[in-house]
């Protein structure tokens, strides 16, 4: 049955209108950009690659793999070309477009618009925090148009000759974000349930030349990782992500999503895949092997790591739409039938909205809090969180610091951007750039614990605080002799000292993790 696209147009368009009005409200977040930005105006100006730790204070000489080099030269080619505008513009376009490709993959896997919007739903339900401007946001249409590809070619819908692009994009992936080790992840799943199929008969089972092209595929996505200015070395560079205790005591994105439980995306994903498992194994035997070795596999991945939920979430979306339709079980979704106007005219208000909060003239409407512009030279502040210091970043550019700056690993990637150049950081999110002695050592004083003696270790004469998060060193500062407040906004605090060292704390018997 040919997809009846007409009555489907509608639900799609609702559902990502839905996605792109909330991703377009999402202003600019300070953790995993600034840097990236930073390094990708160094790769422009140097027309090489960097390889050590820039602009940090403690470890300018350590080496550092920047294997997201195109995603960081892409950032500063945008902001050359269009400002924070257009790079908060592309987010918006990529997440779109993943859930575009992903609303197209499961519509030819149901034939069903309202079952297309119950499985983007799902999928987008488990990644609606994790869509911030970073690297990974390349690498969400690479993964989806990946997915899309095989599997349409797998199950013979498209002409082998589709599966040229393939390692072409794993050509741009590796080069872009760290993610590009689920390419040749997602064309061997597919090969190997295709060559399943064929032992066991199945009614979807590909020809012989089809399997034998998914094979030639899975040679050259492999290949294609070798496609980058550090060849084999980026295989190193994934492993050593992988194993830094730094990352995987510290990150919070490298947990279980069961141990986050208070975040609502985990909500979600522990929800979405519990029904995915319900309606999957009634199914089972009616899927493809391909897609059981995804689902599987991806599942699993996702348990141990919040970070990989939303390539879980856009497999499971897709199966468990086509689980619904298979088994008849929600009567939203048992008959395509006309869209109603209701229908129609919420999805037109929803694509209204999002183009008038389009960066270019949301500034005139009245939207508060991170959309409110604020004093301070970098253009569009309104599209920028806030939590990032703006204006302490300004006061420690007028008032450099005699010594070393203490910051938080968050804020230090604004500052690399901002006042990289003349203030090294202490630390930034580049968390496997820091060994975890020196992370030790940072939890102890942001939590106002042996602060005396290692801020004469790391020789510490100005701090950038947040007022929340650095509430109890804060106190202790305040009350020290030699330490003053040198500037203060509702937000941050920056402390200098005014003399020597002659301070006691409480000692530090805080752990990284």
């Amino acid at each position: 049955m040919r997809p009846n696209w007409k009555s489907s147009l509608w639900w799609a368009a609702l559902i990502l209108g839905l996605i792109a009005l909330w991703v377009t409200l999402q202003p600019i977040t300070e953790a995993d950009f600034w840097w990236h930005m930073r390094i990708g105006a160094w790769i422009q100006a140097q027309g090489q690659i960097p390889t050590r730790g820039l602009f940090s204070a403690t470890q300018a000489d350590s080496a550092f793999f920047y294997q997201s080099w195109g995603s960081e030269w892409l950032y500063a080619w945008l902001y050359q070309l269009g400002g924070l505008a257009l790079i908060h513009l592309m987010r918006g376009l990529l997440v779109i477009g993943t859930y575009g490709l992903l609303a197209w993959h499961t519509q030819r896997r149901t034939n069903n618009g309202r079952a297309t919007a119950v499985g983007v739903l799902l999928a987008a339900s488990m990644a609606f925090t994790n869509w911030a401007v970073r690297p990974q946001m390349f690498s969400m249409p690479l993964f989806m148009g990946m997915l899309l590809v095989l599997t349409a070619v797998a199950s013979e819908r498209w002409s082998r000759r589709w599966l040229l692009v393939v390692p072409l994009f794993e050509v741009l992936w590796v080069n872009l974000h760290g993610a590009f080790i689920l390419g040749p992840v997602l064309a061997g799943a597919t090969a190997v349930g295709a060559w399943l199929d064929r032992r066991r008969d199945h009614v979807e089972a590909p020809t012989y030349p089809t399997l034998k092209a998914l094979w030639w595929t899975v040679a050259g996505t492999t290949a294609a990782l070798l496609v980058n200015p550090r060849g084999v070395g980026v295989i190193g560079y994934v492993w050593n992500l992988l194993t830094n205790p730094g990352s995987q005591e510290l990150i919070s994105e490298w947990r279980s999503p069961l141990s986050k439980l208070d975040q609502p995306t985990n909500q979600f994903f522990v929800l979405v895949l519990l029904i995915s498992l319900i309606m999957i194994g009634v199914i089972w035997s009616k899927l493809r092997s391909a897609d059981l070795l995804l689902y599987g596999g991806f599942a699993l991945l996702a348990l141990t790591g919040i970070r990989y939920t939303i390539w879980f979430g856009m497999i499971a979306g897709a199966l468990t739409a086509e689980a619904i339709i298979r088994r008849n079980r929600l009567k939203l979704t048992k008959r395509s039938g006309e869209p109603t106007g209701l229908i129609a005219v919420v999805a037109c208000v929803l694509l209204l909205l999002v183009l008038l909060v389009q960066a270019p003239w949301r500034g005139l409407l009245p939207l508060s809090g991170s959309l409110t512009p604020r004093n301070t030279p970098i253009a569009r502040a309104d599209l920028v969180h806030p939590d990032t210091p703006l204006a302490a970043a300004e006061y420690l550019l007028a008032h450099p610091p005699s010594g070393n700056l203490l910051n938080s690993e968050v804020d230090g990637s604004y500052l690399i951007w901002r006042i990289g150049e003349q203030i090294p950081v202490f630390v930034d999110t580049r968390i496997e750039l820091y060994p975890l002695e020196q992370w030790n050592d940072y939890l102890c004083m942001a939590h106002g614990e042996d602060w005396p003696q290692l801020f004469e270790r790391y020789n510490i004469t100005t701090a950038l605080l947040n007022n929340t998060k650095h509430a109890q060193l804060i106190e202790q500062l305040d009350q020290a002799a030699n330490w003053q407040a040198a500037y203060s906004d509702d937000r941050f605090t920056i402390f200098e000292r005014s003399g020597a060292a002659s301070n006691t704390s409480p000692p530090c018997t805080r752990a990284a993790n």
